[in-house]
């Protein structure tokens, strides 16, 4: 109003000023527009930089944070296939091949790769200990692993795409590799990875205890792998079958775990193929020449019948006896012979061996109660075992000495056939005595 009312005022004072102050309001007008309108796209050009800056720091920042993605999920991977590879190793060295690995290679002798074996299984020991607490330290870890692992997956891809992306990664890289190398190899990676695993139990104790200690109450403590005697047997077969023992030696441990459980029946000398001599034989040339020929260095000397034996003549004992005197065998053996140990049919090699450590013997004559016919039950001899005949059931194999051979069979033969009995006859017997074995069977199984 008050413009209106300038305005005319200056159109009645001068019509010039007038149109001169119109002039002017236009301009200044026209300017104040110009420089709002300048302001204005100042302003929007401001703006859509800052906008532009805001976009691209945020697109840096999107970038980095793809890279860290990346990054952990390469560390998680490596992180599963650890404990999953350990939890496989680790729980498999059970503690008592662990201490035989240990025992093994602390004895003289050991080789270099025993020496190794050793440092390593003295490493894993300690951690190895408390197995459940083990075993519960690399299930969580496992598990804590492989979850966060889909959760990032999943973040960078589709839901389904993660799924598979992340259930490949772990079956292949976090399952089946480090898998098949720690069943290989767990000894040596075992070893290399106990700081880790100490660590990683360090860190998880708090969760790990308790179930530990749950599985200690309820399924018990781990003791290790206690093999029985057949389980030991046929693991000797195997490393035999390996080339890892010689089959000599599988035979020998075989035989050392077998023979206390078989009786004597199994192997001792049936009583028909004995050789024996009653104790009314006359000890003469004759006689000493079959002594020798037979080639025993024990005989059983009987007395009624050969089921009563009154004791055990050596053979080289005869070296005493003088062929022209027609000595009685009972009369020798009265000085000579010694009692015989007897022993029953079902008694076990390992009772009888340990008689026979005991110096007393090295022969015990097998008998049996006879309850058979009419009359009154008796004493049967079933046989006879020696020392050697166990030894034989160790060894799983037959012991042939000098005498046993049949060139060795010959040379006695042909040495007695060429002995005459004439004005030379006892040195003659003499001779052969001396000739007479001294090892220490009383049998010689025939050729």
């Amino acid at each position: 109003m008050r413009r209106g009312l300038g305005f005319s005022f200056l159109l009645l004072v001068h019509p010039a000023m007038a149109s001169s102050m119109t002039s002017l309001l236009f301009r200044a007008a026209s300017t104040s527009l110009i420089a709002r309108r300048i302001t204005d796209v100042v302003q929007d050009e401001e703006a859509s930089g800052a906008n532009a800056d805001m976009a691209d720091t945020g697109s840096e920042e999107s970038d980095i944070m793809t890279v860290i993605h990346y990054i952990a999920i390469v560390l998680l991977i490596i992180m599963s296939a650890i404990s999953s590879g350990l939890t496989l190793g680790l729980m498999s060295l059970d503690k008592v091949s662990l201490n035989v690995i240990v025992r093994a290679g602390d004895r003289p002798g050991a080789t270099n790769d025993e020496m190794k074996k050793a440092k390593a299984a003295r490493r894993i020991l300690p951690v190895r200990a408390d197995s459940n607490l083990l075993l519960t330290t690399l299930v969580l870890t496992t598990v804590a692993v492989n979850s966060l692992l889909s959760i990032l997956m999943a973040d960078l891809t589709s839901g389904l795409v993660g799924f598979f992306v992340s259930t490949i990664l772990i079956l292949i890289c976090g399952e089946i590799v480090p898998q098949s190398l720690c069943s290989r190899h767990a000894l040596a990676i075992g070893s290399m990875f106990v700081p880790v695993v100490r660590v990683l139990r360090l860190m998880l104790y708090i969760f790990a205890k308790p179930v530990s200690y749950v599985l200690d109450r309820t399924v018990g403590e781990d003791v290790g792998t206690v093999f029985t005697k057949r389980e030991l047997q046929k693991l000797v077969e195997i490393h035999v079958r390996q080339k890892i023992m010689h089959p000599e030696e599988g035979y020998i441990v075989r035989g050392a775990m077998r023979y206390k459980t078989k009786v004597v029946s199994d192997i001792m000398i049936p009583a028909e193929k004995l050789f024996s001599l009653p104790a009314s034989t006359i000890l003469n040339l004759e006689t000493l020449k079959m002594i020798y020929n037979n080639g025993y260095s024990r005989i059983p000397v009987w007395n009624k019948d050969p089921n009563d034996v009154v004791g055990i003549v050596f053979t080289k004992d005869l070296i005493y006896v003088d062929p022209n005197e027609d000595v009685p065998l009972m009369a020798f053996a009265r000085v000579f012979a010694v009692a015989a140990h007897r022993i029953w049919l079902d008694a076990q090699l390992g009772e009888v061996l340990s008689v026979f450590k005991m110096g007393s013997t090295h022969m015990a004559l097998v008998y049996d109660v006879n309850n058979s016919g009419p009359g009154d039950p008796f004493y049967e001899l079933k046989g006879l075992v020696t020392l050697e005949d166990i030894v034989e059931e160790i060894l799983q194999a037959k012991i042939i000495d000098e005498t046993d051979s049949v060139k060795a069979r010959k040379e006695r033969q042909n040495c007695t056939d060429q002995i005459g009995y004439s004005d030379g006859g006892e040195l003659a017997a003499r001779a052969v005595v001396l000739l007479a074995p001294t090892h220490t069977s009383s049998r010689r199984d025939p050729l």
